[in-house]
């Protein structure tokens, strides 16, 4: 392709994909998107005129394109962009630039060289810097610059070769082959230095793929997970790279210390962090990579170290780290700021700066998506099911109302009096007054449940029945007995795993499951298992996505049928409806990126909000504030 006419660099791009952008950096970096647009009707003719002209590399000094130009101020100059380091990077512009401010804006990390009158920018923002000032004609470089510009935008360029593969040809020695898509992912991580968030939709096997980076790379490995994964860890280990594992539990390591994969749970790290940082590990992969979303929490901080207590939380010191999580984002896209900060420091260095562009902070709606996905896409890789596993059966979801006699809604209706009065005395209605309500309306499900469970165990069919309570599983438990099996947040690590395995081989034909214990890392029970049962409903819709996804996974043969039990008239249907409108949210998570401008909004807020709403239509009804901590009541 010609090179760009200077002209395109001095029209910038106020729409679509690439809005923000020259015309010439686009041309240059995307060419077949300024070819769509060129022969798309419907599209702004002066654009399309452009388009055609930059792509042949000709002038379009003399289109209508005022809109769109930056107009430089009189004594204005371009940008010097001057090499310090590997690392940083001065910039040098009068105070009178007319993209000052843009420049204040989306570059964070910078820093005020106040005596030579500069900025200094971190090294990762010069292809982001280059593209502001409207490209590479734009500014003065000197050669370290231009160098360092040449290796970031070779490494990004590949980096969005890679992710769009559909196999690779890298030898990874594992004694199991990878499916073609795990392959990818091992050559993205390796190509991005080490440092990535692997963040496929749920049942895609994550599992193996940090395993086959782990191989591939010779690396000696620390794992970081939920307690009841560790022994599922710990077999994928031996299956895939049949090497020694050392498993670490409250009381100490089990196992060889020398070994060169070591497993250990979020809730113990804290307490073993020296004696691992001893060891020294090359590798660090932290699956569920969510559980660290807060950074002041003591797991996050026992793992990736918090600085103003840098002495008490030190981090796990490795020079690669892996997070494997399949919602990148549970609630808003602010959640993922802790994980990009520990992979790249430099470039995602400012909480403050995070949230101004991106938005969630205090349930403030997201915003700027297309640039978060540009600046994450080289650290994220994310596949889901319909793009690599075309094979695997449909998952159904269905609702199925069940029918409260006259009596039954008596009762409920005092009991949400009940509700509404302790809400309207405190005014501040609070997730902890909710079991008492959700719990009643789950015994009226059971009649119904158990007759679904008998119908399917007499069509030779297996079930997983989830709950965020474990009375009514107890109450199943001792209805079926030894068709049974339970797996809940008390339970021990060496229990979970036999029910786990009774289900896998058999023995046990009902699974009946936690929500949050039972939802997540436990892999085999789609080779027995097609049909899931939801009693209730949790305050976030990700944790049912994990749950459904214990069966909707590689090696399933059937379609997937998925039952919610609704209590029809009740909260049910206000959780169920705002659980759908969140997971349209979650859903569309596409390599790092959130494709959907709907606002994600706190659930239980937004179920106080409805059910007020509906309550009080004659007068209204307003709660000075809400508390709305998840309440987790199974474990």
């Amino acid at each position: 392709m010609p090179t760009p006419h200077d002209s395109t660099f001095s029209a910038t791009f106020t729409f679509g994909k690439h809005r923000g952008k020259t015309l010439g950096v686009v041309a240059m970096e995307d060419a077949a998107y300024l070819k769509w647009i060129a022969r798309t009707d419907g599209m702004p003719e002066v654009w399309r005129q452009a388009s055609s002209l930059a792509l042949k590399g000709e002038s379009v000094a003399h289109l209508s394109l005022s809109n769109s130009h930056v107009e430089l101020a009189e004594g204005s100059q371009k940008p010097v962009l001057a090499y310090i380091d590997d690392f940083t990077i001065a910039v040098h512009f009068l105070p009178n630039h007319p993209l000052k401010e843009r420049f204040k804006e989306e570059i964070d990390g910078r820093v005020w060289d106040g005596v030579n009158k500069r900025w200094k920018i971190p090294a990762v923002k010069i292809v982001k810097t280059v593209e502001i000032f409207g490209g590479t004609k734009q500014v003065i470089a000197d050669a370290g610059v231009r160098e360092l510009y040449r290796i970031e935008k070779e490494r990004r360029d590949a980096l969005d070769t890679i992710r769009t593969k559909s196999n690779s040809d890298i030898n990874i020695p594992t004694l199991l082959d990878l499916y073609p898509y795990q392959r990818v992912a091992v050559e993205f991580i390796d190509r991005a230095g080490g440092r990535a968030m692997v963040a496929d939709a749920m049942g895609l096997g994550k599992t193996a793929t940090a395993i086959g980076y782990a191989v591939y790379k010779n690396r000696r490995t620390l794992v970081v997970c939920p307690k009841s994964v560790k022994i599922n860890w710990h077999r994928e280990i031996r299956r895939f790279s049949g090497l020694d594992v050392c498993v670490w539990e409250s009381s100490g390591p089990i196992g060889d210390i020398a070994a060169p994969f070591h497993v250990i749970n979020y809730d113990v790290v804290d307490k073993h962090a020296d004696a691992l940082n001893k060891i020294g590990f090359d590798l660090l992969v932290c699956d569920e990579a969510t559980y660290l979303k807060n950074r002041k929490s003591k797991r996050a901080k026992a793992v990736l170290g918090y600085w103003p207590e840098r002495k008490v939380y030190p981090g796990i010191k490795t020079e690669e780290v892996v997070f494997l999580t399949g919602t990148p984002i549970l609630n808003r896209p602010i959640e993922a700021y802790t994980l990009l900060n520990y992979l790249d420091k430099d470039r995602f260095n400012s909480w403050f700066h995070f949230t101004q562009n991106y938005g969630g902070y205090r349930n403030e709606p997201p915003r700027n998506l297309i640039e978060l996905h540009q600046v994450t896409k080289d650290l994220i890789i994310r596949r889901l099911k319909s793009q690599v596993l075309t094979e695997l059966p449909p998952k159904q979801r269905n609702d199925l109302l069940v029918e409260l006699s006259p009596v039954e809604m008596r009762d409920y209706s005092k009991l949400i009096d009940k509700l509404f009065r302790k809400w309207g005395e405190s005014g501040k209605p609070s997730v902890a007054d909710m079991p008492a309500i959700q719990s009643f309306l789950v015994e009226r499900k059971m009649p119904r449940v158990i007759e679904m469970i008998d119908e399917l165990m007499d069509a030779g069919r297996s079930v997983l029945v989830f709950s965020c309570f474990i009375d009514p599983l107890h109450k199943l438990h001792a209805h079926y007995g030894k068709k049974s099996a339970m797996l809940y947040g008390a339970m021990n690590t060496s229990k979970r795993q036999i029910t786990i395995d009774r289900l896998k081989t058999g023995d046990a034909k009902i699974g009946l499951f936690g929500l949050r214990s039972g939802g997540m890392g436990i892999d085999g029970l789609q080779h027995s298992i097609d049909t899931v049962i939801f009693l209730d409903q949790d305050w976030v819709p990700a944790n049912h996505e994990q749950a459904e996804d214990r069966t909707h996974r590689i090696g399933q043969k059937n379609p997937v049928q998925i039952f919610y039990i609704i209590c029809e008239h009740t909260i049910d249907e206000y959780m169920r409806q705002i659980l759908l409108e969140k997971q349209d949210v979650i859903d569309k998570v596409v390599d790092g990126k959130l494709v959907s401008g709907t606002r994600s909004k706190n659930v239980f807020r937004e179920f106080v909000r409805r059910i007020t709403q509906d309550r009080f239509k004659d007068r209204a009804m307003n709660f000075i504030d809400v508390d709305d901590r998840t309440l987790d009541a199974e474990e």
